[in-house]
């Protein structure tokens, strides 16, 4: 099967480092990523990214960003992250974890985590297991993973490896479909109604706009949840810190296509 890839090299490159920077601003923050992020320099970069790959919806969020880091230091954005995502607990109003946005039913959570464990570790990415920050289905973690896809994707382009771009672009579509494309928009509504910092308001609003922007260039149809519903996955406090074994996905290739 030959897929069609209408964007180009320096397209991918500048998407690829807006999923990278809109995980980097919804990772709990340190010292080293707010330097980076009130870097002239690197948010210059990021600006000129979104305008290549963005809209003029995006431009006018990320300058309200940009606004957003003024007078605030890391011990403030860190607890400002702590009270709208949880910090020992998970905030039930507003998780930043895809599991508490799927179907209550314990086996479809427990297939979709195995899912994203499978997916990354197709394209050797490994979670540390005894991880106490992160988790697979963090938002942060599924906008690297796609920052990561979509340069490997870029690479593949460049060194006309066609097995490669088709592995890329058919991961990158099943990704958006199956997972991230569906809780986005529940995920921003979240944060936008709850969080006391602006600066987080505006980060997952663009995370929301810039997903659903990829999604329209590859013609994914997501089946989006709108909005939290508040179900909590009991389940997972017995997964925390272990491994989920990869399955095969049952998704129907016709959908996202």
């Amino acid at each position: 099967m030959v897929i069609k890839i209408s964007e180009s090299v320096d397209d991918l490159l500048a998407a690829s480092q807006i999923y990278q920077f809109l995980s980097t601003c919804l990772l709990e923050p340190n010292k080293e990523a707010l330097e980076m992020l009130r870097s002239e320099e690197y948010m210059s970069e990021v600006k000129n990214c979104i305008e290549i790959s963005g809209s003029s919806e995006m431009l006018a969020t990320f300058e309200l960003l940009q606004r957003g880091l003024e007078g605030v230091d890391v011990e403030g954005l860190g607890w400002s992250y702590r009270a709208t995502f949880g910090a020992a607990t998970v905030a039930m109003d507003c998780p930043p974890y895809e599991m508490y946005y799927s179907g209550s039913q314990i086996w479809q959570q427990t297939q979709d985590l195995a899912d994203i464990s499978g997916t990354y570790k197709a394209y050797g990415i490994e979670m540390e297991e005894d991880s106490s920050t992160t988790r697979w289905d963090h938002v942060a973690v599924e906008l690297e993973f796609l920052h990561y896809l979509t340069y490997k994707l870029a690479y593949a382009i460049e060194n006309h490896s066609e097995e490669e771009q088709e592995s890329c672009i058919s991961g990158k579509k099943k990704f958006l479909y199956a997972h991230i494309g569906r809780w986005i928009k529940a995920f921003s509504t979240s944060v936008v109604k709850k969080t006391p910092e602006e600066f987080y308001r505006q980060a997952a609003t663009l995370a929301s706009l810039f997903v659903h922007i990829e999604m329209v260039k590859l013609s994914v149809h997501a089946e989006e949840i709108d909005e939290y519903m508040g179900n909590e996955p009991d389940y997972l406090q017995r997964l925390e810190g272990k491994s989920a074994s990869a399955c095969d996905s049952c998704m129907d290739e016709e959908k996202y296509d």
